[in-house]
């Protein structure tokens, strides 16, 4: 059996700078906006969810024609099943892909937009 010395001396384990007045507890409702945003910043800065997320920006109609194959160092390649598909999506649809991706996906550095025929 141990000492009594050892029992009081390890048995509690007090915080580091507790005065022994303040209470050792914390209330949910101060931890939990500090959680969510934490879960938040995570999971926008994961950019396997550009992937995950692409027929939602490019739409419902569009979404089955393309499909993307990477996003590498701020790039994401999609391939595009037409020509005709190609050259609306390059030449007229770019610039609005890029916005609606960097508003939804704001910490993750989206640089480009390159489509590919195939």
């Amino acid at each position: 059996m141990p000492s009594e010395e050892f029992v009081t001396r390890f048995s509690r384990r007090l915080p580091k700078g507790y005065n022994g007045t303040a209470t050792t507890f914390h209330r949910v409702g101060d931890l939990l906006p500090l959680a969510l945003k934490e879960i938040g910043c995570r999971y926008q800065d994961r950019p396997d969810l550009i992937l995950a997320a692409w027929p939602d920006i490019i739409g419902l109609k569009l979404a089955p024609m393309t499909r993307v194959t990477t996003f590498e160092e701020g790039i994401l390649t999609v391939k595009v099943s037409n020509s005709t598909l190609y050259s609306l999506l390059s030449q007229h649809e770019k610039k609005r892909i890029l916005e609606r991706l960097r508003s939804r996906f704001p910490t993750v550095p989206i640089h480009a937009i390159h489509f590919r025929f195939g």
